[in-house]
């Protein structure tokens, strides 16, 4: 799996969309860490890091989400094998519904299993212009 960072990360929003914890596991590093405003939870192995997803996938099925879009991605290359990747993902319901919009900021590695994130932080969204 020799991809680029951001194909790595529409790979990873597929897998979310499909709301099984064990589709999306398999993007993150071991250990990896999630940030966001409610806190920073440390995951230390696939064990927890499939704890985290489900729970990330049952509030977003808790709100009829279907899929995901991905608007003013950026990549920027760190070193050989780590990048860091943002944007905004906005989420929308069955119905075509904007659910929500935050801004997002991952760290990723390159290693033997292809980019994996190593830290994913949710913050707010840069306003929308207009």
């Amino acid at each position: 799996m020799n991809q680029a960072p951001e194909e790595t990360l529409r790979a990873y929003v597929g897998a979310f969309e499909t709301l099984d914890a064990d589709a999306v596991v398999p993007f993150y590093h071991s250990p990896c860490m999630f940030i966001s405003p409610l806190g920073v939870i440390q995951v230390s192995d696939s064990s927890a890091a499939r704890g985290v997803a489900s729970h990330l996938i049952e509030h977003a099925r808790s709100q009829g989400y279907r899929r995901t879009k991905i608007h003013d991605l950026e990549v920027r290359t760190l070193a050989e094998g780590l990048a860091s990747i943002s944007g905004v993902f906005s989420r929308f319901s069955s119905n075509e519904e904007e659910l929500g919009r935050f801004g997002f900021t991952y760290t990723m590695r390159n290693g033997p299993a292809g980019w994996k994130i190593v830290v994913a932080m949710a913050h707010d969204a840069p306003s929308r212009e207009g």
